[in-house]
């Protein structure tokens, strides 16, 4: 026979959690020698029992079962079961209680020990069960006690002298609220308060008498409910319950003598209350986080649309606050995870992966995993064609040449070493299985497919050259004209590539085994992602939300542009584009000694209506100087080096 069972069934004959160390000692000796005769497990305590006690005690001490305490000169043993089972049963059945103030110590009839309680100040002190990453228990749908709390019991001190309350953590917030609602409703019930809260709530809440009596009836009616409408319910209900609360505190307080009713009534209404303000702003958090990530799906369909996860940390509101503020990036992860993982039947989730050839991935949108292939290769077909013609041109000045000026195969490779080298993502994609598993799906759903996301024919990849529309003879042509003339006479450079062979010179050079982008090209192509990603945020930080780059343009263009004269407004506009075109030079002349900044743009939209006197007699100079903002954002987001 254990000594921790024996202890459990000592206090409980005893209706205490405390046991003296002696008494209890000469009845287990006692009890052991009547015993053991009869049940052979007792034997062990029939003799040494005193060293057995003690041996067995500091392994049950070890592991919290009880304490050891030192209030006596003789000693005595404390059983934090008795107390936590008897909280349990107060609060399995509720309804027993509704009518009594929540258990404290002297309901209880017991005074718990310091290091066995966790005191907490109802108003201040109850943040911690409310926190996100609280655990729940699978089987009751409660919150498990936070990681820091050892001690097994909680009491809560109510205000302004209304008590305290005895409780489990796990039983906060719910069992605590469900236990407040029923007191609420006995004292509903009790006083006939019903009609009594119509008419005081009634002005407080005007127009909303409907659901005041919806609120009121589901108190009297299905009062467990009332948390479940509570969480999910929406404003109305946090309004309710603040005014509800209010009213019962005041009403209670006049009183010159409380009854038990009274102060259950009372603690429950301060306890509502404070739930119901932590209710109220998870649920506002709550939104907000749903709209941080609507707010991250838009942004994912925005150009450049292709992220990685750093730069998805890095996105921001309309007015520029961080989204990482309004989610964690723990949260983030697990919302990406869905995203590129739940699929349905015969489909692809609605986040891809696009794994880099370097390591490394790229997250996109699957609608739009076509439509920017398709913009991408528009995008880089000059910079390609700059940088073909810019090699050609260099082998063919030193008298050299390669395949790819011969062969269109060939030029194909050549092509595709330099989309690589150049835009990592759009090379990846052209070999990535999805892009072309995505084609096939809009063929077989008969979606008209646009000219410019056209890139396979009969399952397979047009090949380079047409993707881009670059002709490799035009190319090669193109670039012999930019050289002196004698350059192009087959003759004269064949003598002298023979003879700079003959020389030992080194011999042609292909496309695979020297291949470099020159600086000046990377150089321009990070100064045209730099502009327009920086117009991107610039214009989303301009443009209401709700509203487009383009609508937005045209609403101002409205409010500027007043002229009766249909023609002459026509012209009007035309010339305030021509201007900020005009400007564009010098934008990009700033940007290379100076980040471009809404500052910026700014400035030059007011030196452009400074030096016009037509632009300066217009009304509506506001929504004009907005105008030639944006559009200038409009023509640094399409700039093309």
């Amino acid at each position: 026979m254990d000594l921790y069972p024996i202890l459990k069934a000592y206090a409980i004959k005893n209706n205490s959690p405390y046991i003296d160390i002696d008494p209890f000692l000469a009845f287990l000796e006692n009890y052991a020698v009547r015993k053991a005769s009869e049940q052979p497990e007792w034997s062990k305590w029939a003799s040494e029992t005193e060293i057995k006690f003690w041996g067995e005690l500091s392994g049950l001490v070890e592991n919290n079962k009880c304490a050891l305490m030192a209030d006596t000169s003789k000693g005595r043993i404390y059983m934090p079961f008795y107390c936590v089972d008897r909280l349990q049963e107060i609060y399995r059945n509720l309804d027993n209680a509704a009518d009594y103030p929540f258990p404290d110590e002297v309901s209880l009839q017991v005074s718990l020990p310091e290091d066995q309680i966790r005191i907490i100040n109802l108003e201040t002190g109850m943040g911690v069960f409310f926190e996100e990453g609280e655990n729940t228990d699978e089987n009751t749908g409660e919150k498990e006690a936070p990681p820091d709390s050892s001690s097994p019991i909680v009491k809560l001190i109510f205000p302004e002298d209304c008590g305290s309350a005895l409780l489990l953590p796990p039983m906060i917030p719910r069992r605590l609220m469900e236990a407040a609602f029923l007191k609420m409703r006995h004292y509903l019930r009790s006083h006939g308060n019903r009609e009594y809260a119509l008419r005081k709530l009634g002005p407080q809440l005007a127009g909303k008498e409907k659901y005041l009596q919806e609120s009121l009836d589901r108190v009297l009616i299905r009062p467990m409910d009332c948390l479940n409408n509570l969480e999910n319910s929406g404003d109305f209900s946090f309004l309710f319950w603040a005014y509800f609360c209010s009213l019962i505190k005041n009403d209670i307080k006049k009183k010159k003598e409380k009854l038990g009713e009274d102060v259950a009534a009372l603690q429950s209404a301060y306890i509502i209350d404070v739930c119901n303000g932590f209710f109220k702003a998870r649920a506002s958090k709550k939104r907000e986080k749903e709209i941080a990530f609507r707010n991250l799906e838009l942004r994912m369909g925005k150009l450049p649309g292709y992220y990685t996860l750093e730069e998805i940390l890095k996105f921001t509101t309309d007015k520029g606050t961080p989204l990482t503020g309004l989610y964690t990036r723990q949260e983030l992860e697990a919302y990406i995870k869905e995203k590129t993982t739940k699929t349905g039947d015969d489909e692809l989730p609605e986040w891809l992966i696009l794994e880099s050839r370097k390591g490394g991935h790229w997250y996109i949108k699957k609608e739009k995993y076509l439509p920017l292939c398709a913009r991408m290769l528009i995008d880089t077909r000059p910079v390609i064609k700059k940088a073909v013609a810019k090699r050609w041109m260099k082998l063919i000045k030193n008298f050299f040449s390669e395949p790819a000026m011969e062969k269109d195969a060939e030029f194909d490779k050549l092509l595709a070493i330099y989309t690589a080298l150049l835009n990592p993502a759009l090379a990846a994609m052209l070999v990535d299985e999805k892009l072309s598993w995505i084609y096939e799906k809009l063929e077989r759903s008969k979606t008209p497919i646009p000219p410019s996301s056209k890139i396979f024919r009969g399952g397979v990849l047009i090949p380079m050259n047409e993707l881009y529309v670059i002709r490799r003879k035009e190319l090669l042509i193109d670039a012999k004209i930019l050289l002196p003339f004698w350059y192009s006479i087959p003759i004269l450079t064949a003598l002298v590539a023979f003879f700079k062979n003959l020389g030992g010179k080194k011999k042609q050079k292909t496309a695979d085994n020297n291949i470099e982008v020159d600086e000046e090209i990377v150089s321009e192509i990070n100064v045209v992602k730099d502009i327009q990603n920086t117009a991107r945020d610039i214009g989303a930080f301009l443009v209401p939300r709700g509203q487009t780059l383009d609508t937005y343009l045209a609403e101002l263009e409205i409010r500027w542009s007043r002229l009766l004269n249909e023609q002459a407004r026509r012209n009007l506009i035309e010339d305030v584009k021509s201007l900020a075109r005009d400007n564009l030079r010098q934008i990009i002349r700033i940007h290379k000694k100076k980040r471009i900044s809404r500052e910026s743009l700014s400035g030059i939209a007011s030196s452009l209506i400074s030096h016009n006197t037509t632009l300066q007699g217009l009304n509506g100079q506001e929504s004009l100087h907005l105008y030639l903002e944006l559009y200038m954002v409009k023509l640094l987001i399409n700039f093309k080096m």
